[in-house]
């Protein structure tokens, strides 16, 4: 279905655009006989996108990238317990 420009010979003059339906909607009796669209096909889970994902990845760099964020967390959760602690400590005293 194609839409009906909407223009006059007086306003071609002022305008070098056509004016556009912004409410066309497609109806359903209207086929597209396009050969570019796609039959639906079913996306592939969630859990199987994960495994798609990290059956590339090798065991080794996994493993070492593990102990590297471990790493990364007892430095940073430190700080952390080492304060609950000594509001601990402060709290008994009192």
């Amino acid at each position: 279905m194609k839409t009906t420009l909407q223009i006059s010979p007086s306003q071609h003059a002022s305008r070098s655009f056509p004016l556009t339906d912004y409410s066309y909607q497609a109806t359903v009796a209207a086929k597209s006989d396009s050969s570019a669209v796609r039959p639906a096909r079913k996306a592939p889970a969630f859990h199987k996108l994960s495994s798609e994902f990290f059956g590339a990845e090798t065991s080794r760099g996994y493993i070492a990238e593990l102990l590297f964020f471990i790493l990364i967390v007892g430095i940073a959760a430190w700080p952390v317990m080492s304060m609950l602690i000594a509001v601990i400590r402060m709290i008994r005293n009192y």
